[in-house]
């Protein structure tokens, strides 16, 4: 909390009571509260209770402890707005996000053919791990900076981190070729997935979407071509420079993106860079267990049957409605906290919102997922275990939603604690149990797995979604 000058004007005479003796354990550096919701959430990391607020200070709950403290408090002065806060994305631009990522997938018939099957799934589980991990733990550190007032120290982060990752992407894939088949075109497949992954997220960060939407236009109407024509071998070179093109010119806008000197000012001198960088250790955690639990359950179908090959395609073209979805709940959160006058009202509405927003996000996937497996009904290619793989995706997507809320509160004890019990019981689960529903046992365990998580993170969500200092 900041802290407002010792000789501020002295506002109201003091208390006496239980509510002046709390006003007097603030003092003499009262903290800056614009409102009575900053000071509910004052309150409540202090751990006042609403038991304590009727027992202790005569109240009904904490939100009206913090009235009467607020009404108690020396003159407070607004807090300075950030002038470094970007202002919230556009819905359209949030929902264009699953078509941006689902960009790569279009090319990967075409490095099929280029390195072949095994080299394919060994390159895909290394880049998208690394590149996942990587490029998470570099934009949370991003933002916190930005965050903070040091939109240059952002920039050079996202410089310095993101050649670093490249040279991690080169070295490891050159190991990964000297170790198995592939050759020098794993190193370039490893390398341009990582790159398209990290330029993706800088283009992103600086909203810069609609120009990586046009650079990647050749890329996906090249592979989209090549996929029409079956895969041949012929037409894969054409694709295959085309997103080497695409690629290079990503990288390209990313760099200029991230020149320091394009950025405001920074507030100081020194950034506080190695804080941040330590800061993103939970979120980097949570990130290796995500993309292990998602690439231990996928990779074994890259090279399956065609409806269990795409049955994640509903999934990465709904991203975009699942970070759209948590946009709107933090945004409706925060102004439901606003309107409401007592903390239970709170904790019942509050948990309504987030019961919608995740019926929505799971509507909007089952209804791509239906779109894919009619088509697939179609063309005679539908099996009950594509339809049980799409409904583990769709299941997925709704724990995604639910763990961008937790990574919001702050509360990683839950999550990392949740997801690699889920990671554990399910691996153990597939190397037992899967024989036994041969062939492609994995998918009604990896359903199960899925249906696990959601569940285990709306009950953690459940036990503290209605802590005021979340919506701050």
């Amino acid at each position: 909390m900041s802290q407002v000058d010792n000789h501020a004007n002295a506002g109201p005479p003091r208390e006496a009571g239980p509510v002046g003796q709390l006003v007097a354990t603030l003092e003499p550096s009262p903290p800056v509260v614009v409102d009575e919701l900053h000071t509910a959430t004052l309150l409540e990391r202090r751990g006042i209770t609403d038991q304590e607020a009727r027992d202790k200070y005569g109240c009904e709950d904490v939100f009206a402890l913090a009235g009467e403290l607020f009404r108690s408090l020396p003159d407070r002065s607004a807090l300075p707005q950030d002038e470094t806060s970007a202002r919230p994305p556009h819905r359209f631009v949030l929902l264009t996000h699953g078509l941006l990522y689902s960009v790569p997938g279009v090319v990967y018939p075409a490095v099929l053919v280029a390195i072949g099957a095994p080299a394919l799934v060994r390159g895909m589980l290394l880049a998208t791990t690394l590149g996942w991990v990587w490029g998470m733990g570099t934009s949370v550190a991003a933002y916190r900076l930005l965050g903070q007032g040091f939109p240059q120290a952002a920039a050079r982060t996202w410089r310095r981190l993101a050649a670093l990752g490249l040279g991690m992407a080169v070295a490891d894939a050159t190991l990964l070729a000297a170790t198995g088949e592939g050759g020098a075109g794993l190193v370039v497949f490893v390398v341009l997935q990582m790159s398209f992954q990290l330029t993706s997220g800088i283009l992103v960060f600086y909203r810069m979407e609609w120009r990586l939407a046009v650079i990647v236009v050749p890329a996906f109407t090249a592979g989209a071509a090549h996929l029409a024509h079956g895969y041949d071998a012929e037409h894969a070179t054409p694709v295959l420079i085309t997103a080497i093109g695409c690629c290079a010119l990503a990288m390209g806008m990313a760099w200029w993106a991230t020149v320091p000197t394009r950025q405001p000012r920074d507030r100081a001198p020194q950034a506080p860079v190695q804080a941040a960088m330590f800061s993103v250790v939970p979120c980097i955690a949570y990130a290796v267990l995500s993309a292990l639990f998602l690439l231990y359950n996928t990779v074994p179908f890259v090279t399956a049957p065609l409806d269990l090959a795409l049955a994640m395609a509903p999934l990465v073209l709904g991203m975009g409605t699942v970070e759209w979805r948590t946009h709107r709940f933090n945004v409706q959160s925060v102004a439901l906290v606003h309107r409401v006058h007592a903390t239970a009202e709170f904790h019942r509405r509050v948990w309504r919102l987030l019961l919608r927003e995740l019926a929505m996000c799971v509507m909007v996937l089952a209804v791509l997922g239906a779109l894919l497996l009619t088509a697939l009904s179609v063309a005679g290619l539908l099996t009950p275990r594509g339809v049980l793989l799409v409904g583990a995706y769709l299941v997925l997507g709704g724990a995604y939603f639910l763990g961008f809320i937790t990574v919001n509160h702050g509360h990683f004890r839950e999550i990392l604690a949740i997801t690699a019990v889920v990671l554990v019981l399910n691996v153990a689960a597939t190397m037992t149990l899967s024989p036994f529903f041969e062939p492609y046992g994995e998918v009604p365990i990896f359903l199960a797995g899925c249906v696990a998580l959601l569940a285990l993170l709306l009950l953690a969500l459940r036990l503290n979604l209605g802590d005021v200092h979340h919506y701050r």
